[in-house]
């Protein structure tokens, strides 16, 4: 029976090695404004949140983090054991990916059900707490509107929420994320790059 951490694994190294430019995975991604974390976050040309859901999970907390993860993320996708399929489509969004995996052989095997489309539930104001504050800093200097210097991230968020639009701040975003030295990161995540799982 394989580990959520096994499925993790595996599917991270799946994602990354058929990554398209400058992506990073992350395990155990805090959402702003919930008690909630994805299990795995692709961050490249797209955010793509992943849910994994072994057989020796439950379904109880999937509601509440289909609702936490919608505010942030481009496209989500549940992994799930086979034997939770049937339930999970009754409880995510039909815009969710629904991915089985399988682990009758070795490696790990994944089978899509369901391909994650876009999503257009997005919350601007959820998105914009990804940013520290000097991330938010740099993004008001790069659109010329510089911040008092004794502004407050909150004030900062604001403010760049009310001069750029959704698209934009996605971008910004996922290359503020990008851009985080792994040294530093106050998020308390495993980060891995497509190009170390590349060479």
């Amino acid at each position: 029976m394989a580990t959520e951490a096994a499925v993790r694994a595996a599917l991270r190294d799946q994602e990354l090695s058929s990554a398209d430019g400058p992506t990073e995975a992350l395990f155990e991604f805090w959402v702003p404004l919930s008690n909630e974390r994805a299990d795995l976050v692709v961050v490249g040309n797209a955010m793509k949140g992943y849910e994994i859901k072994t057989d020796r999970d439950s379904l109880r907390r999937l509601p509440r983090q289909a609702a936490a993860y919608g505010r942030v993320f481009d496209t989500c996708s549940i992994v799930a054991a086979e034997r939770h399929l049937g339930a999970a489509l009754e409880i995510i969004p039909d815009w969710w990916g629904v991915v089985a995996y399988v682990n009758h052989d070795r490696p790990l095997a994944f089978c899509e059900v369901r391909p994650a489309s876009p999503n257009g539930t997005l919350d601007p104001e959820t998105l914009v707490r990804l940013l520290w504050r000097d991330e938010v800093r740099a993004a008001l200097i790069s659109i010329g509107s510089e911040p008092d210097p004794r502004a407050s991230r909150v004030s900062m968020w604001q403010h760049l929420l009310d001069l750029i639009e959704l698209g934009r701040l996605r971008e910004i975003v996922r290359t503020a994320i990008l851009g985080r030295q792994s040294e530093t990161a106050r998020l308390r995540v495993r980060r891995f790059s497509s190009a170390r799982v590349n060479s």
